[in-house]
């Protein structure tokens, strides 16, 4: 099975991942370490996300929006992914979606809005609290961020005083359009079932390096370990 994960996930890589050209997650310094700024009223220390990251991701999300604004029904929202790399393989580290209608109605989602200027929510990597910009940098350097953050901090952050990566971090974004073709040949999910294939497939080729919490068994350790996926070459973190 995880030979066929394997091409599943390599196959839609190359379709949609530009590996040779990968965009930086963060704005950082050539040893890796991370720019901050002071963030909201309080000037809290936050981690900066990279220019390049930001542009591609206002692009995107501004693509969705005008799809919306025009009723044109042609995007089902964003697909996301952080991602390492080992070489040219591409490693998954966080795969999510910014959907282009709210939880309920058919309002244009709030994570959307002002996508252009917004630094707050940005679709879902806002500097703002409960995002992930702002989530992050709360559990980096204060202590008091959603615990799933934690496992960010030490998964992507040899120290945080200075903020400096373990490796280089990079983001890949996509406007979902319907009836796209998935990872798995001759299906074209709708977005949320998009994001939970994707999460299944890098869960079981990467389960010691996937930080989604969500699309993934309740003690993902436990279960990759008894499926014997853990403990492979492919699975181990690089040096920095």
């Amino acid at each position: 099975m995880t030979e066929t994960k394997r091409a599943l996930w390599d196959r839609f890589v190359d379709r949609f991942v530009d590996a040779a050209d990968p965009i930086s997650l963060f704005e950082t310094t050539a040893d890796g370490t991370v720019d901050t700024i002071a963030y909201g009223r309080s000037g809290r220390r936050t981690l900066r996300r990279g220019e390049r990251m930001e542009r591609r991701l206002r692009e995107a999300g501004g693509r969705v929006v005008t799809d919306y604004d025009r009723r044109e029904g042609r995007y089902e929202g964003l697909v996301y992914m952080m991602h390492t790399l080992d070489g040219d393989e591409v490693v998954p580290r966080y795969l999510g979606k910014c959907g282009k209608f709210g939880a309920s109605g058919t309002d244009l989602n709030s994570n959307l809005r002002n996508v252009d200027t917004n630094d707050g929510k940005l679709a879902r990597w806002g500097y703002g609290n409960y995002y992930h910009f702002g989530d992050l940098s709360s559990a980096a350097f204060r202590d008091d961020g959603p615990g799933k953050y934690d496992r960010w901090v030490e998964a992507l952050f040899d120290s945080t005083d200075p903020p400096r990566l373990r490796e280089p971090v990079y983001f890949w974004v996509e406007p979902w359009a319907v009836g796209t073709e998935g990872p798995y040949p001759d299906t074209r999910p709708y977005l949320e079932e998009l994001e939970y294939q994707l999460i299944g497939i890098a869960f079981e080729l990467y389960p010691e390096r996937l930080l989604n919490t969500e699309g993934v068994p309740t003690n993902p350790e436990a279960y990759a370990k008894m499926r014997g996926w853990t403990d492979r070459e492919d699975t181990r973190p690089p040096d920095f």
